[in-house]
């Protein structure tokens, strides 16, 4: 292993927003990382995996620094660098995108009109000025196209967000073997870094194609600088850019791109990954989720396979997560939740430092048959009418067993975390009320 410190973390460290032992696990940077995909891709992690859930010699990427694997694709790119970003104050990265485009490569940023600059905005302020005054990279925010006034007047009245996270290197080069997407819960933060995220590195010119395409839809065109009034953002974006594509020599992934447009000509993503779950669930479902609402079509599709087919079932949410729409409130029949299940759920709340900021679904990953391949569901996109209906968003479904398993190792280190600390405040409680009772 190949330890480095950035300056950022140690920012971190004397303001108290981490400790020690959080930023050890921070810097750590893997020189032989597990890859996926026959070679074509890599997954990290930010947080620890559990390798006792590893297949043979698939260990997952666990305690990586996400902020130098970005860096490492920018520091790559010979032709073309365009970012997604609901939120970009990682100093290192701006600096990296400076000298990218010292060298000449072609750099267009995205970024959210509302988050990107009103979260640390002392670090927003110096990486805006490094970007748009020092070295004149084009930039777009989602409030800087005249289609409508106000982010408030979307469908059905939702607040929307340009809510990607992802990175898309030399498409514009002619050579069919460099294109490189990165994508996953990462923003491109200080805070991120600490916070339970996952990165998902893939080298396929199809897929590079699609987020291209995705990103241009918003940039208005294909050039340089941004044409805002060609630019579509939110449900009024038209066409669809998902993609599906194989890579490497057997795995499958396809991307999807939301929200869905006002003309349904984009569709509903909810329902897409509804209809995966009904079709492809046959052993059993897992969800690690920052935020996840009851009353949508995935919600229905996988209380189906649990209460008629008894899929083993097991979820782990963002502390956040109790609330009376949740899923979580629902799968443990809290009775705030609006929608209780008819039968209990084994669901717990994170026991992080930070936030859980994953949203993954794996299906048939612990289980599977020898002719079953899992499935992974995973991106920006969080399970919520909004993201579906309002926020630009994306996720990859990838049909790969070392990619599922990689992601099933994070997951039961996120579970029996959550579940340990569930229990040991129960049993708090109990010896408390005894104590009570005694009184």
């Amino acid at each position: 292993m190949q330890y480095a410190t950035s300056n950022i973390l140690w920012l971190l460290l004397l303001h108290g927003i981490i400790c020690n032992e959080t930023l050890a696990a921070q810097v750590r940077y893997n020189l032989s990382p597990t890859p996926v995909f026959g070679g074509k891709g890599h997954i990290y992690f930010n947080g620890t995996a559990d390798s006792a859930y590893a297949s043979p010699g698939n260990t997952a990427n666990g305690n990586e620094n996400l902020e130098q694997r970005v860096i490492d694709a920018v520091n790559n790119a010979r032709k073309s660098i365009d970012l997604a970003a609901f939120e970009l104050n990682s100093l290192n990265i701006v600096v990296a995108l400076c000298q990218a485009k010292v060298r000449g490569v072609r750099v267009r940023i995205i970024f959210d009109d509302e988050s990107a600059p009103n979260n640390n905005k002392d670090l927003w302020k110096v990486a805006r000025s490094l970007l748009q005054n020092k070295y004149q990279i084009p930039m777009l925010s989602d409030a800087g196209w005249p289609a409508v006034k106000s982010k408030k007047n979307f469908y059905k009245g939702r607040s929307a967000f340009m809510h990607n996270k992802f990175l898309v290197t030399d498409y514009l080069t002619a050579d069919s073997t460099d294109d490189v997407v990165i994508t996953g819960s990462y923003n491109f933060t200080i805070t991120g870094m600490v916070s339970m995220q996952n990165v998902i590195k893939v080298q396929n010119r199809a897929l590079a194609r699609a987020y291209t395409e995705e990103f241009e839809t918003m940039w208005g065109g294909t050039g340089e600088t941004p044409d805002t009034l060609t630019a579509a953002f939110h449900q009024y974006k038209k066409k669809s850019s998902n993609a599906k594509t194989l890579v490497g020599a057997k795995s499958r992934v396809e991307a999807y791109f939301a929200p869905m447009s006002k003309d349904k000509s984009r569709p509903s993503l909810l329902e897409i990954v509804a209809d995966l779950i009904s079709k492809e669930a046959d052993h059993d479902i897992k969800i690690c989720a920052f935020s996840f609402s009851t009353g949508v079509e995935i919600d229905e599709a996988i209380r189906e396979k649990f209460e008629l087919k008894n899929l083993d079932l097991k979820a782990v949410f963002d502390k956040t997560g109790r609330t009376s729409h949740g899923l979580y409130s629902a799968m443990t029949l809290d009775s705030i939740s609006r929608n209780p299940w008819a039968k209990k759920a084994e669901a717990f709340l994170a026991h992080e430092d930070r936030q859980l900021h994953h949203k993954y679904i794996l299906i048939d990953a612990e289980n599977p048959d020898t002719e079953d391949i899992p499935v992974l569901i995973t991106g920006s996109f969080n399970f919520s009418k909004n993201a579906n209906e309002a926020n630009d968003d994306n996720f990859l479904v990838i049909y790969d067993r070392q990619a599922a398993n990689q992601f099933l190792q994070e997951f039961y280190a996120r579970f029996n975390s959550a579940k340990k600390h569930a229990l040991r405040k129960s049993m708090s409680a109990e010896v408390e009320s005894e104590n009570e009772d005694v009184d």
